[in-house]
Formats: C-alpha cells, structure tokens, sequence
C-alpha cells in the first residue's frame, strides 16, 4: 500500500536534497547501516558518521538512526530529546535556535533565545550546563545531531578568519565536555566530509572522541541502489518497469557520488510520469529518456531555473555561481561557500536581487542551492551547492568553471607581474599581454572583493595595467610626433 497523502503532486525521491525525517518511511536501502551506528552511539554516548560528499551520511541518519533511536528501550529512561542542527558560521547561535525552537515545539515555557545563547557561550559548563538547565527532564536523554560538522572548518576562511576559528575551537570543546560529562546524559552524532577528515586532528580531545567511534558509511552495493529505486516507488503506490531499473543500475556506474544524482533523476522521472497522469502504466524508460537520464537531468532542470530569469538576474546568477565554485590543482570542480555580502559585492547587485535569484535554485523541487527554502536568506547567510556533482553534469556552469579559472590566471598573471615590476625585475607590458589583459578587465570587471581571494594587492595590479596601457599610448603618439615632423 501506498502513503495515505492527499496531496497529488507527492514525489517519493528528494533530488538533492537529504531525506527529511518526516520521510523515514522513502528511506531504502541503509537498514544494515542504520543498525551499526547505533549500536555505536549507545555503546560510546558519541559517534563520527563519516562519507564522502553525496553518499547520503544525513539521510542515514535523520531516517535511518533516528528512528530507531526514538523506538529503542535504554535502561533507566524515559525517552529522548532530539536536537539537529548544523553548525554554520555560527555554531552556538544555531544550536540556540534549535534548542529554542524545541522548546516551542514541546510546548514548553518559551525561553528567549538569546538567553540560551549567552548561557551556551558564556557559561563555563557550556553546552552540558545548558542542557541541564533548559532540556534535560528526571531521566531522560539528550542527543544532539550536529549535521555537517565540517562547516566548522569550512566557513572559518570566508573572510573572517580570526572571528570565526575562536568560536570554532570553543564549540568544538564544549561538544567533547558535554559527551564526557557522566552526570548528563548527552549523546552526539556529528557526520562530516571524509575529506574534512583532517582538520579534525588539531583538537586533540576531539580526535580521541572520534578515534573510539567512527562510522566510515559505505559505498552502496548494487542491491542496495535497487531497493533505494524501487523501494519508493512502491511505497508510493506505483510501478517501475524493471527494464528501467536495470538500466539505472548500469548507468550509476563506480562513481562515489552518483546516489544524489540519482535521487535527482528519478524524482524528474516521477514528476514526468504523475504529470502524464496514466496511473495504471508503469514507470518506464520513456520517462526517463524524456528527462535527459542520469547524463543530463540535473543540467536541463538547471537551465529551467536559468531562463526563468530576467537578464539582469541571469548576470547575477553567473556571477554568483562563479563565487561559489573553483577550480582545483586537479582540474575537479571544487565548492566555495561564500556570504551573502561577498556575493553582492562580486556581482554588484542588492539583497534583494540576489534572493530572488537564490530562490529560483532552492525550490524543493530543485534544491540546487543551501541553505534550503525553510531557512529565511539574510546578509548573515552563507550561499553553497548542494552538491558538487552540479559542477560536473550542468553544462552552463561547466562553462562558467572555467571561463572563471581562466579569469583567474589572467589576474595572478598581472599580479606577479606588479610585484616584479615593484621591484625593479620586470617592465611594463606591451601587446599582446597588454591587450589580452585590458580586454579580461572590460570584460570581466574584476572587484577587489573577488580579487581577495587569489591575491590582495588589487589595486597594485590594477595600477600596472593602467601604467602599461599610458606608456603604450605615449609610445605611440611620440611615433607619431616624429612621423609627421619628417
């Protein structure tokens, strides 16, 4: 039987987007993992649940852990609290929130939030001490969920380095006090990048924590991708022709972060076949094929949000992809979450320009764009992908990547070439360097802003450009002084 929901444009498959923990029910495919995490989270009050980008570490654990966490029977309690929240650029002021909004949601009495904020920051017992005062009832248990932990590490180099790393190694403290305080009964569940791995050996109590319980999720089997295929398609009511799902399981191939694509092109897929309203027929290649398959159904549904800009929104929306993504020394896509101001500075556009540009990416039905729909966008906001993967399979932003790293080099080019020439080691450039860099900067307009983020000296650059250009110009009008004095 199919999910009692009133509601006829439900879509079993999230996109990009984790699983939601109200869709428990969509979840295949983890149950054997789901199981082992949890074994791990009772045993040590803590555990590390570790994957690379896109292998559904959030997912396992808001519809996998969760739930079973909820229905378990721990000695000596009375039930669990759970607290999710991700820590942002902002760590203690989200899990205030978070705690805040729990306690509306309980029906508990309301506590300003900024009351659990200075108690959380401010309080030498920190999150332990808060937890006993505001959460904590006779026996029961705590568990905080702190979702992408690596934002930690991330949001610390946006800029604000210095204002950013102190709160971090301060939240990273009170998490690892607040597990090993015996009197409380706190529990955590940090998942996090493998590849933020190593950030994590510069708090040593927290590598202690992390070394005695780690969950490396991993890389789903093929019979594992079948039931996360058919397993909603069935709960939902439907059929899929098994032709199809034989050729889903070819085209996921070996790579590690094909689940979220996946996820993405069976959600296009079903929006297709509901919108044919044949109830009866079941889901099939055709529908899939319409779509643009697993190759190209995140960059045609990419180019829709694209066209539903004005002009003026598609040069923001370029300037604010091109903010958020680089190139790596390997050639690979890689993400740059950036903050609202940084990305209105680099595009020169308002607040109110760059939301509207911001929301036609993180509909749900699209989600190509965090912080997700639920979360109110401000200057405070910090802009990202979802998920890499966007940079590999969107052709226009493919195009952008490296229309981008070329505009970099071009500057880092200029930029050494100022420095040299500042220091007696170089001349002014003359064509065709010259040339080739005035029409990068028309055509670019490169900000001080953006240029902060491969080499500060901007106006030096800027300054050696202008230079060269003037001294060609007087070049060439004594050239022609001389000519016509003949």
């Amino acid at each position: 039987m199919g999910p009692n929901r009133d509601n006829k444009n439900f879509n079993p498959f999230p996109g990009l987007r984790p699983f939601a923990p109200e869709e428990s029910d969509l979840f295949f495919g983890r149950e054997g993992e789901s199981e082992e995490v949890l074994g791990k989270l009772l045993k040590n009050r803590f555990v590390t649940v570790i994957g690379a980008s896109g292998s559904g570490k959030s997912s396992l654990i808001y519809c996998g852990v969760l739930p079973k966490v909820r229905n378990s029977k721990v000695k000596e309690s009375s039930g669990w609290k759970i607290i999710s929240f991700r820590p942002g650029n902002d760590p203690f002021g989200n899990l205030a929130d978070a705690i805040s909004e729990d306690l509306s949601a309980t029906g508990q009495k309301h506590i300003d939030r900024n009351v659990i904020l200075s108690e959380l920051r401010d309080n030498p017992g920190g999150i332990a001490a808060t937890t006993k005062k505001f959460l904590i009832k006779s026996d029961e248990r705590v568990l905080f969920v702190v979702d992408q932990f690596e934002e930690l590490f991330r949001y610390s180099t946006l800029g604000k380095a210095d204002a950013l790393i102190a709160p971090a190694a301060r939240f990273v403290d009170f998490m690892v006090n607040a597990v090993n305080q015996s009197a409380v009964n706190i529990y955590t569940i940090v998942t996090m990048r493998s590849d933020f791995i190593g950030e994590c050996a510069h708090y040593q109590s927290l590598t202690q924590l992390i070394n005695n319980s780690n969950y490396l999720v991993p890389h789903m089997g093929t019979e594992n991708y079948r039931e996360a295929i058919m397993g909603p398609v069935k709960y939902a009511g439907a059929k899929i022709d098994p032709v199809l799902v034989e050729i889903l399981l070819s085209d996921i191939g070996d790579r590690t972060d094909q689940l979220p694509v996946l996820q993405h092109a069976m959600m296009r897929t079903w929006t297709h076949w509901q919108e044919l309203d044949e109830p009866g027929r079941p889901i099939g290649k055709t529908d899939y094929d319409s779509v643009g398959t697993m190759s190209d159904a995140m960059s045609l549904h990419a180019n829709e949000a694209y066209e539903e800009l004005s002009l003026r929104g598609k040069e923001i929306c370029e300037m604010m992809f091109k903010t958020l993504t680089e190139k790596g020394s390997d050639n690979k896509g890689l993400r740059h979450p950036s903050s609202v101001p940084t990305v209105k500075s680099i595009a020169g556009c308002t607040s109110d320009e760059l939301f509207e540009v911001v929301e036609k990416f993180r509909i749900p039905s699209r989600s190509f764009i965090t912080p997700r729909q639920n979360v109110p966008l401000s200057d405070d906001s910090i802009i990202d992908l979802s998920h890499e993967s966007l940079m590999r399979l969107w052709d226009r932003l493919r195009e952008w990547v490296d229309d981008e790293a070329a505009s970099v080099q071009m500057y880092l080019r200029l930029s050494e070439a100022s420095a040299m020439y500042q220091q007696g080691k170089t001349s002014l450039w003359r064509p065709p360097d010259l040339q080739l860099a005035i029409n990068w900067r028309d055509q670019h307009k490169p900000t001080l802003t953006w240029a902060q983020r491969y080499n500060p000296a901007f106006e030096r650059a800027m300054v050696y450009l202008r230079t060269s250009k003037r001294n060609i110009l007087k070049r060439k009008k004594i050239r022609s002084g001389c000519r016509n004095g003949r």
